[in-house]
């Protein structure tokens, strides 16, 4: 009798620890997928103010437009500000909006 006992334990301690590590994974599913989409969001508004900054000096305001070169830095930073407020508000509104499986599970 009492080695039944012990394989009913031991098969429902594995029964458990399979649920426990599916648990895991779903979590860490979960972290993973919250971590691309602030990593996302953190290299926008990194690099896309840079990068405004400098195709508007060199591709478009110094090509097509006659403007001195303090001009063209200050039309450049502009845009590259804008471009920031631009990234943050999708970021916000991600935050705000998009926490459609935000439902807490325990």
């Amino acid at each position: 009798m009492a080695n039944k006992n012990k394989l009913n334990s031991s098969a429902g301690e594995a029964a458990s620890n399979k649920q426990k590590l599916k648990k895991q994974r779903s979590d860490d599913a979960k972290d993973y997928s919250s971590f691309k989409i602030v990593f996302f969001y953190c290299s926008l508004i990194v690099f896309l103010p840079v990068a405004t900054f400098f195709c508007l000096k060199a591709v478009v305001l110094d090509r097509f437009f006659t403007l001195t070169d303090l001009n063209t830095n200050i039309y450049s930073a502009v845009g590259a500000v804008l471009a920031l407020h631009l990234a943050l508000g999708l970021y916000i509104y991600r935050a705000y909006f998009g926490g459609k499986d935000s439902t807490k599970t325990d």
